[in-house]
């Protein structure tokens, strides 16, 4: 498979991966915001206060069940790889595809999820209790510093995953 296809197939997927964890991210968030409250700024998490033991535990299965719909989403995302490239997945082409779909997904989450909806909309539900008006809910530079933390997770992660996809596939 040469790499243009796997750039347009990894495109979809990162929309796809992106579209499903919003979701899921979103529909957390308000169920229960305080379950996110790591991934505030941190003027917002000063004044919050600690995660109650509730959110604590929740935070756990909530996280094993992301993982568990992230590894579907990319095995998903492998078959059609793997059957464009009979069967065997080169290290380039796991890496490629890996890279650009969380790629996607970082781009999004930093565009979308973060400027937009977060920060431009701010919808109530996103808003702590007792921490209405903070500047940290209006701090693009926030969001912008966790993007570049992405970048830098996504081309390690996606070294380390694509070595196991080449080595099992």
């Amino acid at each position: 498979m040469t790499l243009l296809p796997i750039v347009s197939h990894a495109l979809i997927y990162g929309v796809i991966l992106s579209a499903v964890l919003f979701t899921l991210i979103l529909i957390l968030t308000r169920i229960n915001p305080e379950i996110m409250l790591k991934d505030y700024p941190p003027d917002i998490q000063a004044k919050y206060g600690p995660m109650s033991e509730r959110s604590k535990r929740q935070r756990i299965p909530v996280a094993i069940f992301f993982i568990a719909v992230l590894f579907g989403i990319v095995a998903m995302s492998f078959q059609e790889v793997r059957t464009h490239a009979s069967g065997d997945i080169p290290f380039l082409d796991a890496f490629v595809h890996l890279f650009v779909m969380f790629s996607i997904f970082n781009l999004l989450d930093w565009l979308v999820l973060d400027w937009l909806i977060v920060v431009a909309i701010c919808p109530s539900f996103i808003i702590l209790p007792g921490t209405e008006g903070l500047a940290g809910y209006k701090d693009y530079g926030f969001h912008f510093r966790g993007f570049l933390i992405g970048t830098v997770i996504t081309f390690v992660t996606s070294i380390l995953v694509a070595g196991v996809v080449a080595a099992v596939f």
